[in-house]
């Protein structure tokens, strides 16, 4: 059995048999019960369907017939992007807010929209059927049971996955117009909060989106698994293509996802990814994300590049984000993906290093851009290039020697 199906912890697996075998014994109650009881960081069993490690997810079900609306108040996060957004009991997405719309509230500034500030930062989000169409109002579907996700990204440099402000606060408004504030839930770890969640859904006869929950974090069905065969030649140059995973798990909608084919570690040689730095924003240092890390205009919010698994459950290897990737002196950045357990001594200066994990599973790269603008992608530069090179030509000739002969520059 490999390490993929050893990933869920015995604590968990121990709570999903009191889910299974319990949950029709256990009172319904209207949803949420507390707010954001499930917290997704990309890592433990949360390392599924290809994370972004600098992410943090927090979801929470909303019964829509139960309440006519779900009203939730924050601080504007110091991090590089938030958004909300609604998705069916299914993962499907519904509609989205992002930070940079998001109306402040009366007396606040929004520090995604502008420079001006002022403090409190805060804002009020409105969650219902009948959305009236404003910054902050976002619809659900037809459906009776919804899917509320908040979405972080890269808080500033030694801040918290919230960016420093904590969780936004929820309050649920019944049909008569009376208003509830939630509580946070009190779990204290992914494990107790999916388990959790998953009971109460069950308990609800929300079957689909429990269902759809325990699919995406327990599927370690490796039936049909592929591994790769040590012996099989690879490929010599290596695409990035518009991606195929993830679209029915909570996909954001304000992000664009290119990847790679599934490919096989190939013993002696590494993959070289080069490719054009998209202008981001300084904010992991300066706390803006309107000052740009280099040149004069920002051309997208984020990027990242992750290696992942390209097996059921999908679970990352390691990511770089931008700020973390180290550019050349004409922006450009190389990535060497190799079998080493660490960065090796050869590995050229100003070239980035990611692991490639299990070499007898197959992976993907996946590059993350996060609201680019329209003519950053139309730039043949932008879109990352990848090959097989011997290692031996790396450490001898540099990686520069790895493109030619495959075709790639």
């Amino acid at each position: 059995m490999t390490s993929l199906c050893n990933r869920l912890s015995s604590f968990f697996l121990a709570g999903l048999v009191m889910v299974l075998g319990a949950y029709s014994h256990a009172a319904a109650q209207a949803l949420p019960v507390c707010s954001w009881p499930f917290e997704s960081t990309g890592q433990g069993i949360t390392n599924v369907a290809t994370p972004d490690m600098n992410a943090t997810y927090w979801i929470m079900p909303f019964d829509t017939k139960s309440w006519a609306a779900m009203v939730i108040k924050g601080q504007y996060p110091k991090a590089r992007f938030f958004n909300f957004d609604t998705y069916t009991a299914t993962g499907a997405a519904v509609d989205s807010v992002v930070d940079k719309d998001l109306a402040p509230d009366p007396g606040s500034t929004n520090p995604f929209a502008t420079t001006a500030d002022s403090k409190p930062q805060s804002y009020t989000v409105m969650i219902s059927g009948n959305a009236t169409g404003s910054a902050n109002s976002v619809r659900v579907g037809a459906s009776r049971l919804a899917f509320v996700v908040y979405r972080v990204y890269a808080p500033n440099l030694g801040l918290d996955r919230t960016g420093g402000v904590g969780l936004p606060t929820v309050s649920l408004v019944a049909q008569s117009g009376e208003v509830r504030t939630l509580r946070p839930c009190p779990f204290a770890s992914a494990e107790t909060g999916l388990t959790n969640l998953i009971l109460l859904l069950r308990a609800n006869r929300f079957l689909e989106a429990a269902n759809f929950l325990q699919q995406i974090f327990l599927n370690t069905d490796q039936t049909n698994m592929v591994f790769c065969n040590p012996s099989q030649p690879g490929p010599g140059p290596v695409a990035f293509a518009p991606a195929t995973l993830g679209a029915n798990f909570f996909p954001n909608p304000q992000t664009t996802y290119l990847e790679t084919p599934g490919i096989c570690f190939q013993q002696g040689k590494v993959l070289v990814v080069r490719g054009k730095a998209l202008v981001f924003p300084n904010s992991y240092l300066t706390g803006s994300v309107l000052q740009p890390a280099f040149d004069t205009q920002i051309q997208a919010r984020y990027w990242s590049m992750c290696n992942n698994d390209r097996v059921i459950p999908y679970p990352v290897v390691a990511c770089l984000a931008d700020f973390e990737t180290v550019l050349d002196e004409n922006q450009f950045y190389t990535y060497v993906i190799s079998g080493d357990q660490a960065p090796p001594s050869w590995l050229p200066p100003g070239v980035n290093w990611l692991p490639w994990g299990e070499t007898d599973i197959p992976k993907n790269l996946i590059f993350r851009i996060i609201l680019p603008v329209s003519s950053a992608l139309e730039g043949a530069d932008y879109t990352p290039k990848a090959a097989f090179c011997d290692t031996a030509v790396v450490m001898q000739q540099g990686w520069q020697s790895c493109f030619a002969p495959g075709g790639v520059m």
